[in-house]
């Protein structure tokens, strides 16, 4: 499917439905979007309900929760190998691809794919780059230190060798343990949750690792990860959406100091609904209202970022620092 998703081309989901796992799923817009549909017929059935949450008396709401059911969809799985023109694919932007539900023949279902389009078409055309961002590293790494070649190759000729099937397996069984069009990254939204992933990312075979600090909760630093190549790509940004919490601007600001003073290419994503920052910030761009934030428990912050996009993310307004969106540039 088509996305606004402004770090990849194209979205696919192989997998459906998901389970929180830290204070980043909270406003979760995948589960959100499962509840919509999650009526009787609808794709996510079973999948997402709408629970009733008690604010207090006299305040009752319907809120998305996801189930804990976990499914792989195999009528999804041809779908990369159907577009002709190569192209930058996320997956699972409605789950998360190492769920512990899922197990690992499953895994390999998807993998073999992603295996199977290294190359488009009989002439050996460039294929498309999967991009994988979990928030489960610790199941990423069990399944990826394994040689799963024979499995992937197995997958790959029967889903995507129409011309060559056996050509196909040999291209798999025979190649890297690390399929060199699959991106492996790990969200993170604050400095406990970057502590504890972003090692296990680091531990895992991949030929390209990112990190994706969104939605930003709080400050975080990455510099120790970024010399020598160990992380190829940040994405940060704030979030957006109903119930968006703040985001600071000077965290966002840190991270794009951080990768520039790395050489790491850095994306900003968006600065998210609720985007504070200090009045004599950046003046001379002219960006600054008197946008009432003395309320929001963040000292010195007393503006909210006048933004017109409801989720921050039109770079026109933002302080022409952030205006920064790079794209790793692979070993």
């Amino acid at each position: 499917m088509s996305t606004a998703i402004q770090w990849t081309d194209e979205t696919w989901n192989p997998i459906r439905g998901c389970s929180r796992v830290s204070p980043g799923c909270e406003n979760c817009y995948a589960e959100r979007h499962a509840a919509r549909f999650c009526g009787p017929g609808l794709p996510f059935e079973g999948f997402a309900i709408r629970k009733l949450k008690v604010i207090s008396d006299d305040d009752q709401r319907l809120v998305p929760r996801w189930t804990g059911k976990v499914d792989l969809q195999r009528a999804m799985l041809d779908q990369p190998l159907r577009w002709r023109k190569p192209r930058r694919v996320f997956v699972n932007s409605m789950s998360d691809l190492f769920h512990e539900a899922l197990s690992d023949d499953e895994l390999d279902e998807v993998f073999g794919v992603m295996a199977a389009c290294q190359y488009l078409g009989k002439h050996g055309m460039p294929g498309h780059t999967f991009q994988v961002l979990t928030k489960r590293p610790a199941r990423a790494l069990a399944y990826l230190e394994q040689d799963r070649r024979e499995r992937w190759a197995k997958v790959a000729a029967y889903r995507g060798g129409k011309y060559d099937p056996d050509g196909l397996y040999d291209m798999v069984m025979l190649g890297p343990t690390v399929l060199p069009n699959v991106h492996l990254g790990v969200s993170v939204e604050d400095q406990p949750r970057a502590d504890e992933r972003i090692p296990l990312l680091m531990a895992t075979p991949a030929e390209v690792r990112f990190l994706s600090v969104e939605p930003m909760l709080g400050p975080v630093g990455v510099r120790r990860y970024l010399p020598d190549r160990r992380l190829d790509w940040v994405i940060a940004g704030g979030e957006s959406g109903p119930g968006a919490r703040d985001c600071e601007v000077p965290w966002i600001r840190s991270i794009v100091e951080q990768c520039r003073a790395a050489g790491v290419p850095c994306f900003v994503k968006q600065l998210g609904a609720r985007a504070l920052a200090r009045s004599s910030d950046d003046e001379e761009d002219n960006l600054w209202s008197a946008v009432d934030a003395s309320e929001n428990g963040h000292p010195g912050y007393p503006y909210y970022l006048p933004l017109r996009s409801t989720k921050g993310g039109d770079p026109g307004e933002w302080p022409k620092d952030l205006r920064v969106r790079e794209f790793p540039r692979g070993r």
